[in-house]
C-alpha cells in the first residue's frame, strides 16, 4: 500500500513537488466571491515509501506559509507546514493536537485541519 495524501496545487510555491507523485485524481473548489481567481485544485495523491522522504523534505520548503500538506498510510499521518513536520498514529492525540495547535499559531483555522477524520477517511 502507498501513501495517500492531498496537495492543494494554490498553496505550492514550487509545484514541481507534484513530479514526485502520482496525481489519482482532482477536485476543483472555488472560494466564494473570487470568480476564477478563487479555483484551488484539491490533488489526490499516492506515493511509494521509496519517495516518502524526497516528498517530505521538498513539501516542506515548497509548501506556502499559513498551509499544510498531510500523507497518510495504515492510520498513520505525516502532516508537512513550512520547515515543521508531526507525524503521528491515530492513538497519539497529544501529536496530533500538537500538530493541530501548530497549525492554529500561523493562521490555519480548526475546521481545516480534520485530522482524525482524514487518518482514516482521507478523501472525504
Amino acid at each position: 500500500m502507498n501513501w495517500k495524501g492531498v496537495v492543494i496545487e494554490e498553496s505550492l510555491e514550487d509545484k514541481k513537488l507534484l513530479n514526485l507523485v502520482n496525481i489519482v485524481n482532482t477536485k476543483k473548489s472555488a472560494l466564494e466571491n473570487e470568480g476564477d481567481r478563487g479555483v484551488l485544485h484539491f490533488h489526490e495523491i499516492e506515493l511509494s515509501d521509496k519517495k516518502r522522504s524526497e516528498f517530505i523534505n521538498k513539501a516542506k520548503n515548497s509548501i506556502k506559509q499559513s498551509w499544510y500538506i498531510h500523507i497518510c498510510k495504515n492510520e498513520k499521518m505525516v502532516v508537512i507546514f513550512r520547515n515543521k513536520i508531526f507525524e503521528f498514529s491515530d492513538q497519539e492525540m497529544n501529536k496530533l493536537n500538537e500538530a493541530r495547535n501548530y497549525g492554529l499559531s500561523i493562521g490555519i483555522i480548526r475546521e481545516q485541519m480534520p485530522f482524525e477524520k482524514l487518518i482514516t477517511d482521507l478523501y472525504s
